[in-house]
């Protein structure tokens, strides 16, 4: 008898079946685990093992029910150099840097976003900063090959000394933001929905407005729960934020069992066809995630083909319509007033409406969501240069303690993260 195989805790000529090993696997595993094999052989399937008690390790069968760490999103700060009056900007000129499409399909909401970013500077220096200080507005354009972003960004910090850095809504050029302002150290604000620029906890970005997540799953207790919805088209557009959209938005369809949605991808730049008119044949939704200017050549089509289903458009696809005959109407008058139908919470609503006046007034046109959140980015700024000077670090420190803002887009606090609390309102457009 072969003694390798007499000390098996298994009987005599019998192996492990497939289905003791079904029946009782813990005791199966252990039987296995300890026959003992000729030397050369044991150490040829040691990798085997190994992988094997790592796989069943993974399905459940360790002890350790949870991750042996995990991120505190309490505990994000910084506590390294910088607060000391040396780093302060000597100049009494206080810049701000603003990275913005201007160029390409995305032009009009560029200049949308600088029309009211600058209006917030003339605003604030009319009031005069503390100490004489004055801001001025840095802006470079991120349109262009890949890497043009990162050298402007570079250039602002560097070069043009800014104190702090506003993005576009652009999530791409947010992370390469976000990595130069944790290397430099540079409080940087910006307009884009993806969580994830906050989601590692990294002290120098804060976000305005909703995430991804959080419109997406606004979308579908909408459209699944209360419109009772079955079939949903999900238009996206081909790039990281139309990625990560779409893929939010599917994720909340999964979380309330509804049927998947059926998913479009447009390449960019989009042009209108009727090629994807056919797939729109039966939808009872249509969902939207593109940025706002291939959603201005995509709505009138898809209203055009599918009157009757109802749009719903992500913050981004909703950014900019600055045309004359592009901002709804308020639903309650004959005035196209857009105070009367941006959702803003009541203790930010007078300074939406003051806002919304002014900009009509001095630029012709109605601002949209993304110039609304531009305005309050350099206001917040302003606010907390009065508390911490003209210093990278100790206004860093300040955005931080930013709490019940009342901005023109809502009321404005960030959590320990940087990541903007307020509530999200869906926004009915008749």
């Amino acid at each position: 008898m072969n003694p390798s195989r007499s000390n098996c805790r298994h009987r005599e000529g019998r192996r492990p079946t497939a289905k003791a090993f079904a029946d009782k696997p813990s005791r199966a595993l252990w039987t296995f685990a300890f026959c003992p094999l000729p030397f050369d052989l044991s150490f040829r399937l040691l990798p085997a093992v190994l992988c094997l008690l790592g796989l069943l390790a993974g399905l459940g069968f360790g002890q350790q029910t949870a991750p042996y760490a995990a991120i505190n999103h309490d505990a994000v700060r910084y506590n390294g150099p910088g607060r000391d009056a040396g780093h302060d900007v000597p100049s009494l000129e206080v810049r701000l840097g603003l990275l913005l499409p201007l160029t390409g399909p995305r032009q009009a909401e560029g200049e949308a976003l600088r029309c009211a970013a600058q209006m917030a500077v003339d605003e604030e220096n009319a009031a005069s900063l503390p100490g004489g200080h004055r801001l001025q507005l840095v802006v470079r354009d991120e349109s262009g090959p890949w890497g043009q972003a990162s050298s402007q960004i570079v250039h602002m910090v560097f070069d043009d000394q800014a104190v702090a850095l506003i993005t576009s809504p652009e999530g791409g050029s947010s992370h390469l933001a976000e990595q130069v302002a944790n290397k430099v150290g540079v409080p940087v604000l910006t307009l884009s929905t993806d969580s994830t620029t906050t989601e590692i906890n990294l002290p120098w970005i804060f976000r305005l407005g909703p995430t991804d997540a959080a419109q997406a799953q606004a979308f579908a207790r909408d459209i699944f729960k209360n419109r009772k919805a079955r079939h949903v088209v999900l238009i996206t557009q081909n790039d990281r934020d139309g990625r990560l959209g779409g893929d939010a938005f599917i994720k909340a369809a999964r979380e309330m069992s509804a049927p998947e949605p059926v998913r479009i991808v447009l390449e960019s730049p989009f042009t209108v066809t009727g090629e994807i008119q056919p797939q729109l044949a039966d939808a009872q939704a249509v969902v939207v995630w593109t940025d706002a200017a291939t959603a201005g050549q995509l709505v009138p089509k898809l209203r055009e083909w599918r009157a009757t289903a109802p749009l719903y458009l992500c913050r981004k696809a909703a950014d900019n319509d600055t045309s004359e005959a592009g901002p709804p109407p308020c639903p309650t008058c004959d005035t196209r007033d857009g105070s009367r139908w941006i959702a803003a919470a009541p203790e930010s609503r007078e300074a939406w409406a003051g806002f919304s006046q002014r900009f009509r007034q001095r630029y012709g046109m109605e601002p949209g969501l993304g110039a609304t959140q531009a305005y309050d980015a350099v206001r917040i700024l302003a606010a907390a240069l009065g508390h911490s000077g003209p210093n990278r670090a100790r206004l860093r420190d300040s955005l931080a303690a930013v709490s019940a803002f009342p901005g023109a887009s809502g009321l404005i606090s960030f959590d320990h993260a940087g990541n903007d609390t307020a509530k999200l309102t869906l926004l009915r457009i008749q």
